[in-house]
């Protein structure tokens, strides 16, 4: 019998696990970091879409006092499912329906009223 110096091989075959463990936890941490940022992102569009359709539905009802012909919009019932916080809530209570994203660039001249 012939002796092979196990213990190389041993120590080649531990370093290779180790640095695959190590890219591994690298990518895995990368991975969760760009899905925390882009769940955070979500969220910043969703708060701002919610805050957008309350100030049209505000902007519609104001050009609805003003102009007799164009009716008046009701605020659109709650979604059975929040997408957003409480805090958030009122503007989330609104939603955009077609009738106020066509009349959002009329609204949109007129000069904005502080809320």
């Amino acid at each position: 019998m012939t002796a092979i110096p196990e213990g190389s091989a041993l120590d080649e075959l531990r370093a290779a696990y180790h640095e695959q463990l190590t890219q591994l936890a690298t990518e895995r941490d990368a991975a969760r970091r760009q899905a925390r940022r882009a769940q955070a992102q979500a969220d910043v569009a969703r708060a701002d879409l919610a805050s957008l359709k309350s100030r049209v539905h505000e902007l519609l009802n104001a050009a609805a006092r003003h102009l007799p012909d164009l009716p008046a919009v009701e605020a659109p019932k709650a979604p059975a499912r929040r997408a957003l916080p409480a805090a958030s809530a009122p503007a989330s209570a609104t939603s955009t329906t077609s009738t106020a994203s066509a009349g959002s660039e009329e609204a949109g001249e007129r000069p904005a009223r502080a809320a």
